[in-house]
């Protein structure tokens, strides 16, 4: 067999080659729509490289983005580390000093912002020694940062044809940083080899099943955690690929789907919470979407269910982290459930964290380090390993999240089934332990979403002097419902919570704090009410 080296140029050379007529078609965060075909998008990203030439920067440089999902932010997936450089993807939702941190911990060099984003950079430049070149994503670089240059002027008259560079399969391709959640964030590194595979695997069958005949759009912002692999996968495999920019709006979302006739969409469950509600408002919606990722966190039953049964749209529910790459596992129904009422269906497949992408292998722990049965009913420390997954971090941050033998601790407790699927229970940090026995916080807020009355529920610890710790269920209602904590308790009981796991305490809040890539953020409610 051949030894082809495995990278990223192979996935857009084989766009330019054999899909140049497929388009990209980006909904901007202005509100206009931008659209043209994988011919143009590899023109323009060879002329990137050829640009990222003239500025000097050196193979292995770490060239940052921070932009809205749009055609210039994927002319950088590919221009970038097609040329050898490294691709790092700034959080746009993070704080000047967050980015600043993140930045110099990088040593970006160069940083390609949207318009948007010209004065946080303006405010973060100045902090980050490194950084030589701002190019703003636009036609002209404005007054606002010193010395900045626009991207069309600096691509423009650069070569249409780059000469391939030698790139080792193993060499740095794109660079994320996890979301901070319990300390600062920590650099992931993914290779060409591990980014050429795991496209793959997002494509494959197992994965989210994307191929020629299909139109991808990922409501993930490409500046999580790659837009989990669909870039990559989309313009790998030649699918239509549709982007949106900006702030999500539900109605020119959904017009959007249904005008581009988008046949996968993928996002968080609150993106798909507001999608609901604009598509109970229409007749026939959504009638290309073969199909819906869901990830981030774990959708409310009752999300799923209303997908399937109001608009005959499966939500696939995935499981993956940034140090994953971050797609490891969907939820897949396997043969035999064909014939099954979809009840069972839900029960078996849909609400489980679901099954390993080929290559990924995962392993369930106790406090010994020893495997637990896969009874669905014990619990452990869920590892994984597999050709894209970390590990390490950079500059060797967190190494106690990486076992002897070669696996990644990931911080999830899970459950594992005797037919194979697995469920997340919870974060070991979300972990409720009261008087020495566990309450997951995943199923009880999966409970509570089912209430008709809860639009949103986060269930989190707080201290007791007699059981050390509880459970506090924080509710964010749907417009004009009314909810009281006894009608709260008798519907977890009614679903299979013991009196003991009920939560002691019942709050009613306006929204439910999230993080910057759209999870609920726990440490703030515990920060407020664990007082």
């Amino acid at each position: 067999m051949m030894d082809v080296p495995l990278s990223a140029w192979l996935l857009l050379d084989n766009a330019r080659r054999h899909h140049h007529r497929t388009e990209v078609v980006s909904r901007l965060a202005s509100g206009k729509t931008h659209r043209y075909t994988y011919a143009d998008l590899a023109t323009r990203a060879h002329q990137l490289m050829g640009a990222l030439d003239v500025l000097g920067v050196d193979p292995g440089e770490r060239v940052a983005t921070l932009a809205w999902n749009s055609y210039r932010h994927v002319e950088a997936y590919f221009g970038v580390p097609c040329s050898g450089r490294v691709l790092h993807t700034l959080n746009v939702r993070l704080s000047t000093d967050e980015l600043a941190f993140v930045m110099n911990d990088a040593d970006d060099r160069v940083v390609l912002v949207d318009p948007d984003f010209l004065p946080v950079i303006a405010q973060v430049a100045p902090m980050v020694p490194g950084l030589r070149h701002v190019v703003v994503l636009d036609d002209t670089a404005g007054d606002l940062v010193a010395g900045a240059l626009s991207y069309e002027d600096l691509i423009a008259d650069r070569p249409e044809i780059h000469p391939q560079p030698l790139i080792d399969e193993r060499a740095p391709c794109g660079l994320c940083y996890t979301s901070g959640t319990t300390g600062r964030p920590k650099g992931v590194v993914a290779t060409h080899r591990s980014t050429y595979l795991h496209a793959m695997g997002v494509s494959s069958g197992a994965g989210m099943s994307v191929g020629p005949t299909d139109v991808v759009l990922p409501q993930v912002p490409m500046f999580h955690a790659s837009a989990w692999g669909l870039v990559h996968a989309a313009v790998g495999v030649g699918a239509g690929l549709v982007l949106y920019g900006g702030g999500l709006e539900p109605e020119p979302f959904v017009d959007l789907l249904e005008e581009e006739r988008v046949t996968i969409a993928a996002g968080v469950p609150t993106v798909w919470l507001g999608v609901a509600e604009e598509l109970a408002n229409r007749t026939n919606p959504l009638r290309s979407l073969r199909h819906i990722v869901c990830g981030g966190s774990q959708p409310p039953r009752s999300l799923i269910d209303r997908f399937q049964r109001d608009f005959g749209v499966p939500i696939i529910q995935a499981w993956g982290m940034t140090e994953t790459s971050p797609l490891a596992s969907l939820a897949w129904p396997q043969p035999r459930m064909h014939d099954w009422p979809e009840e069972a269906v839900l029960d078996t497949a849909r609400t489980r964290a679901g099954l390993p992408i080929p290559g990924i292998a995962i392993s369930i722990r106790d406090a010994d380090g020893d495997e637990v049965p896969y009874d669905g009913s014990t619990m452990g420390a869920l590892h994984v390993r597999g050709p894209w997954v970390a590990s390490g971090y950079l500059h060797g941050h967190g190494a106690e999240s990486f076992t002897d033998d070669g696996w990644f601790d990931t911080g999830d407790i899970a459950v594992g089934h005797p037919d194979g699927y697995f469920v997340i229970a919870d974060r070991t940090k979300d972990l409720i332990k009261s008087g020495g026995e566990w309450i997951s916080s995943v199923d009880m807020e999966a409970a509570l979403m089912a209430m008709p009355e809860v639009l949103e529920a986060a269930v989190i610890a707080i201290p007791d002097d007699r059981w050390l710790e509880r459970p506090m269920a924080c509710l964010v209602l749907q417009p004009g419902a009314q909810v009281t904590p006894e009608q709260v308790r008798s519907h977890l009981e009614a679903h299979g919570f013991a009196r003991w796991q009920l939560p002691d305490r019942v709050e009613l809040i306006t929204e439910i704090p999230k993080t910057s890539v759209g999870k609920f953020d726990k440490k703030v409610l515990r920060s407020r009410f664990s007082a």
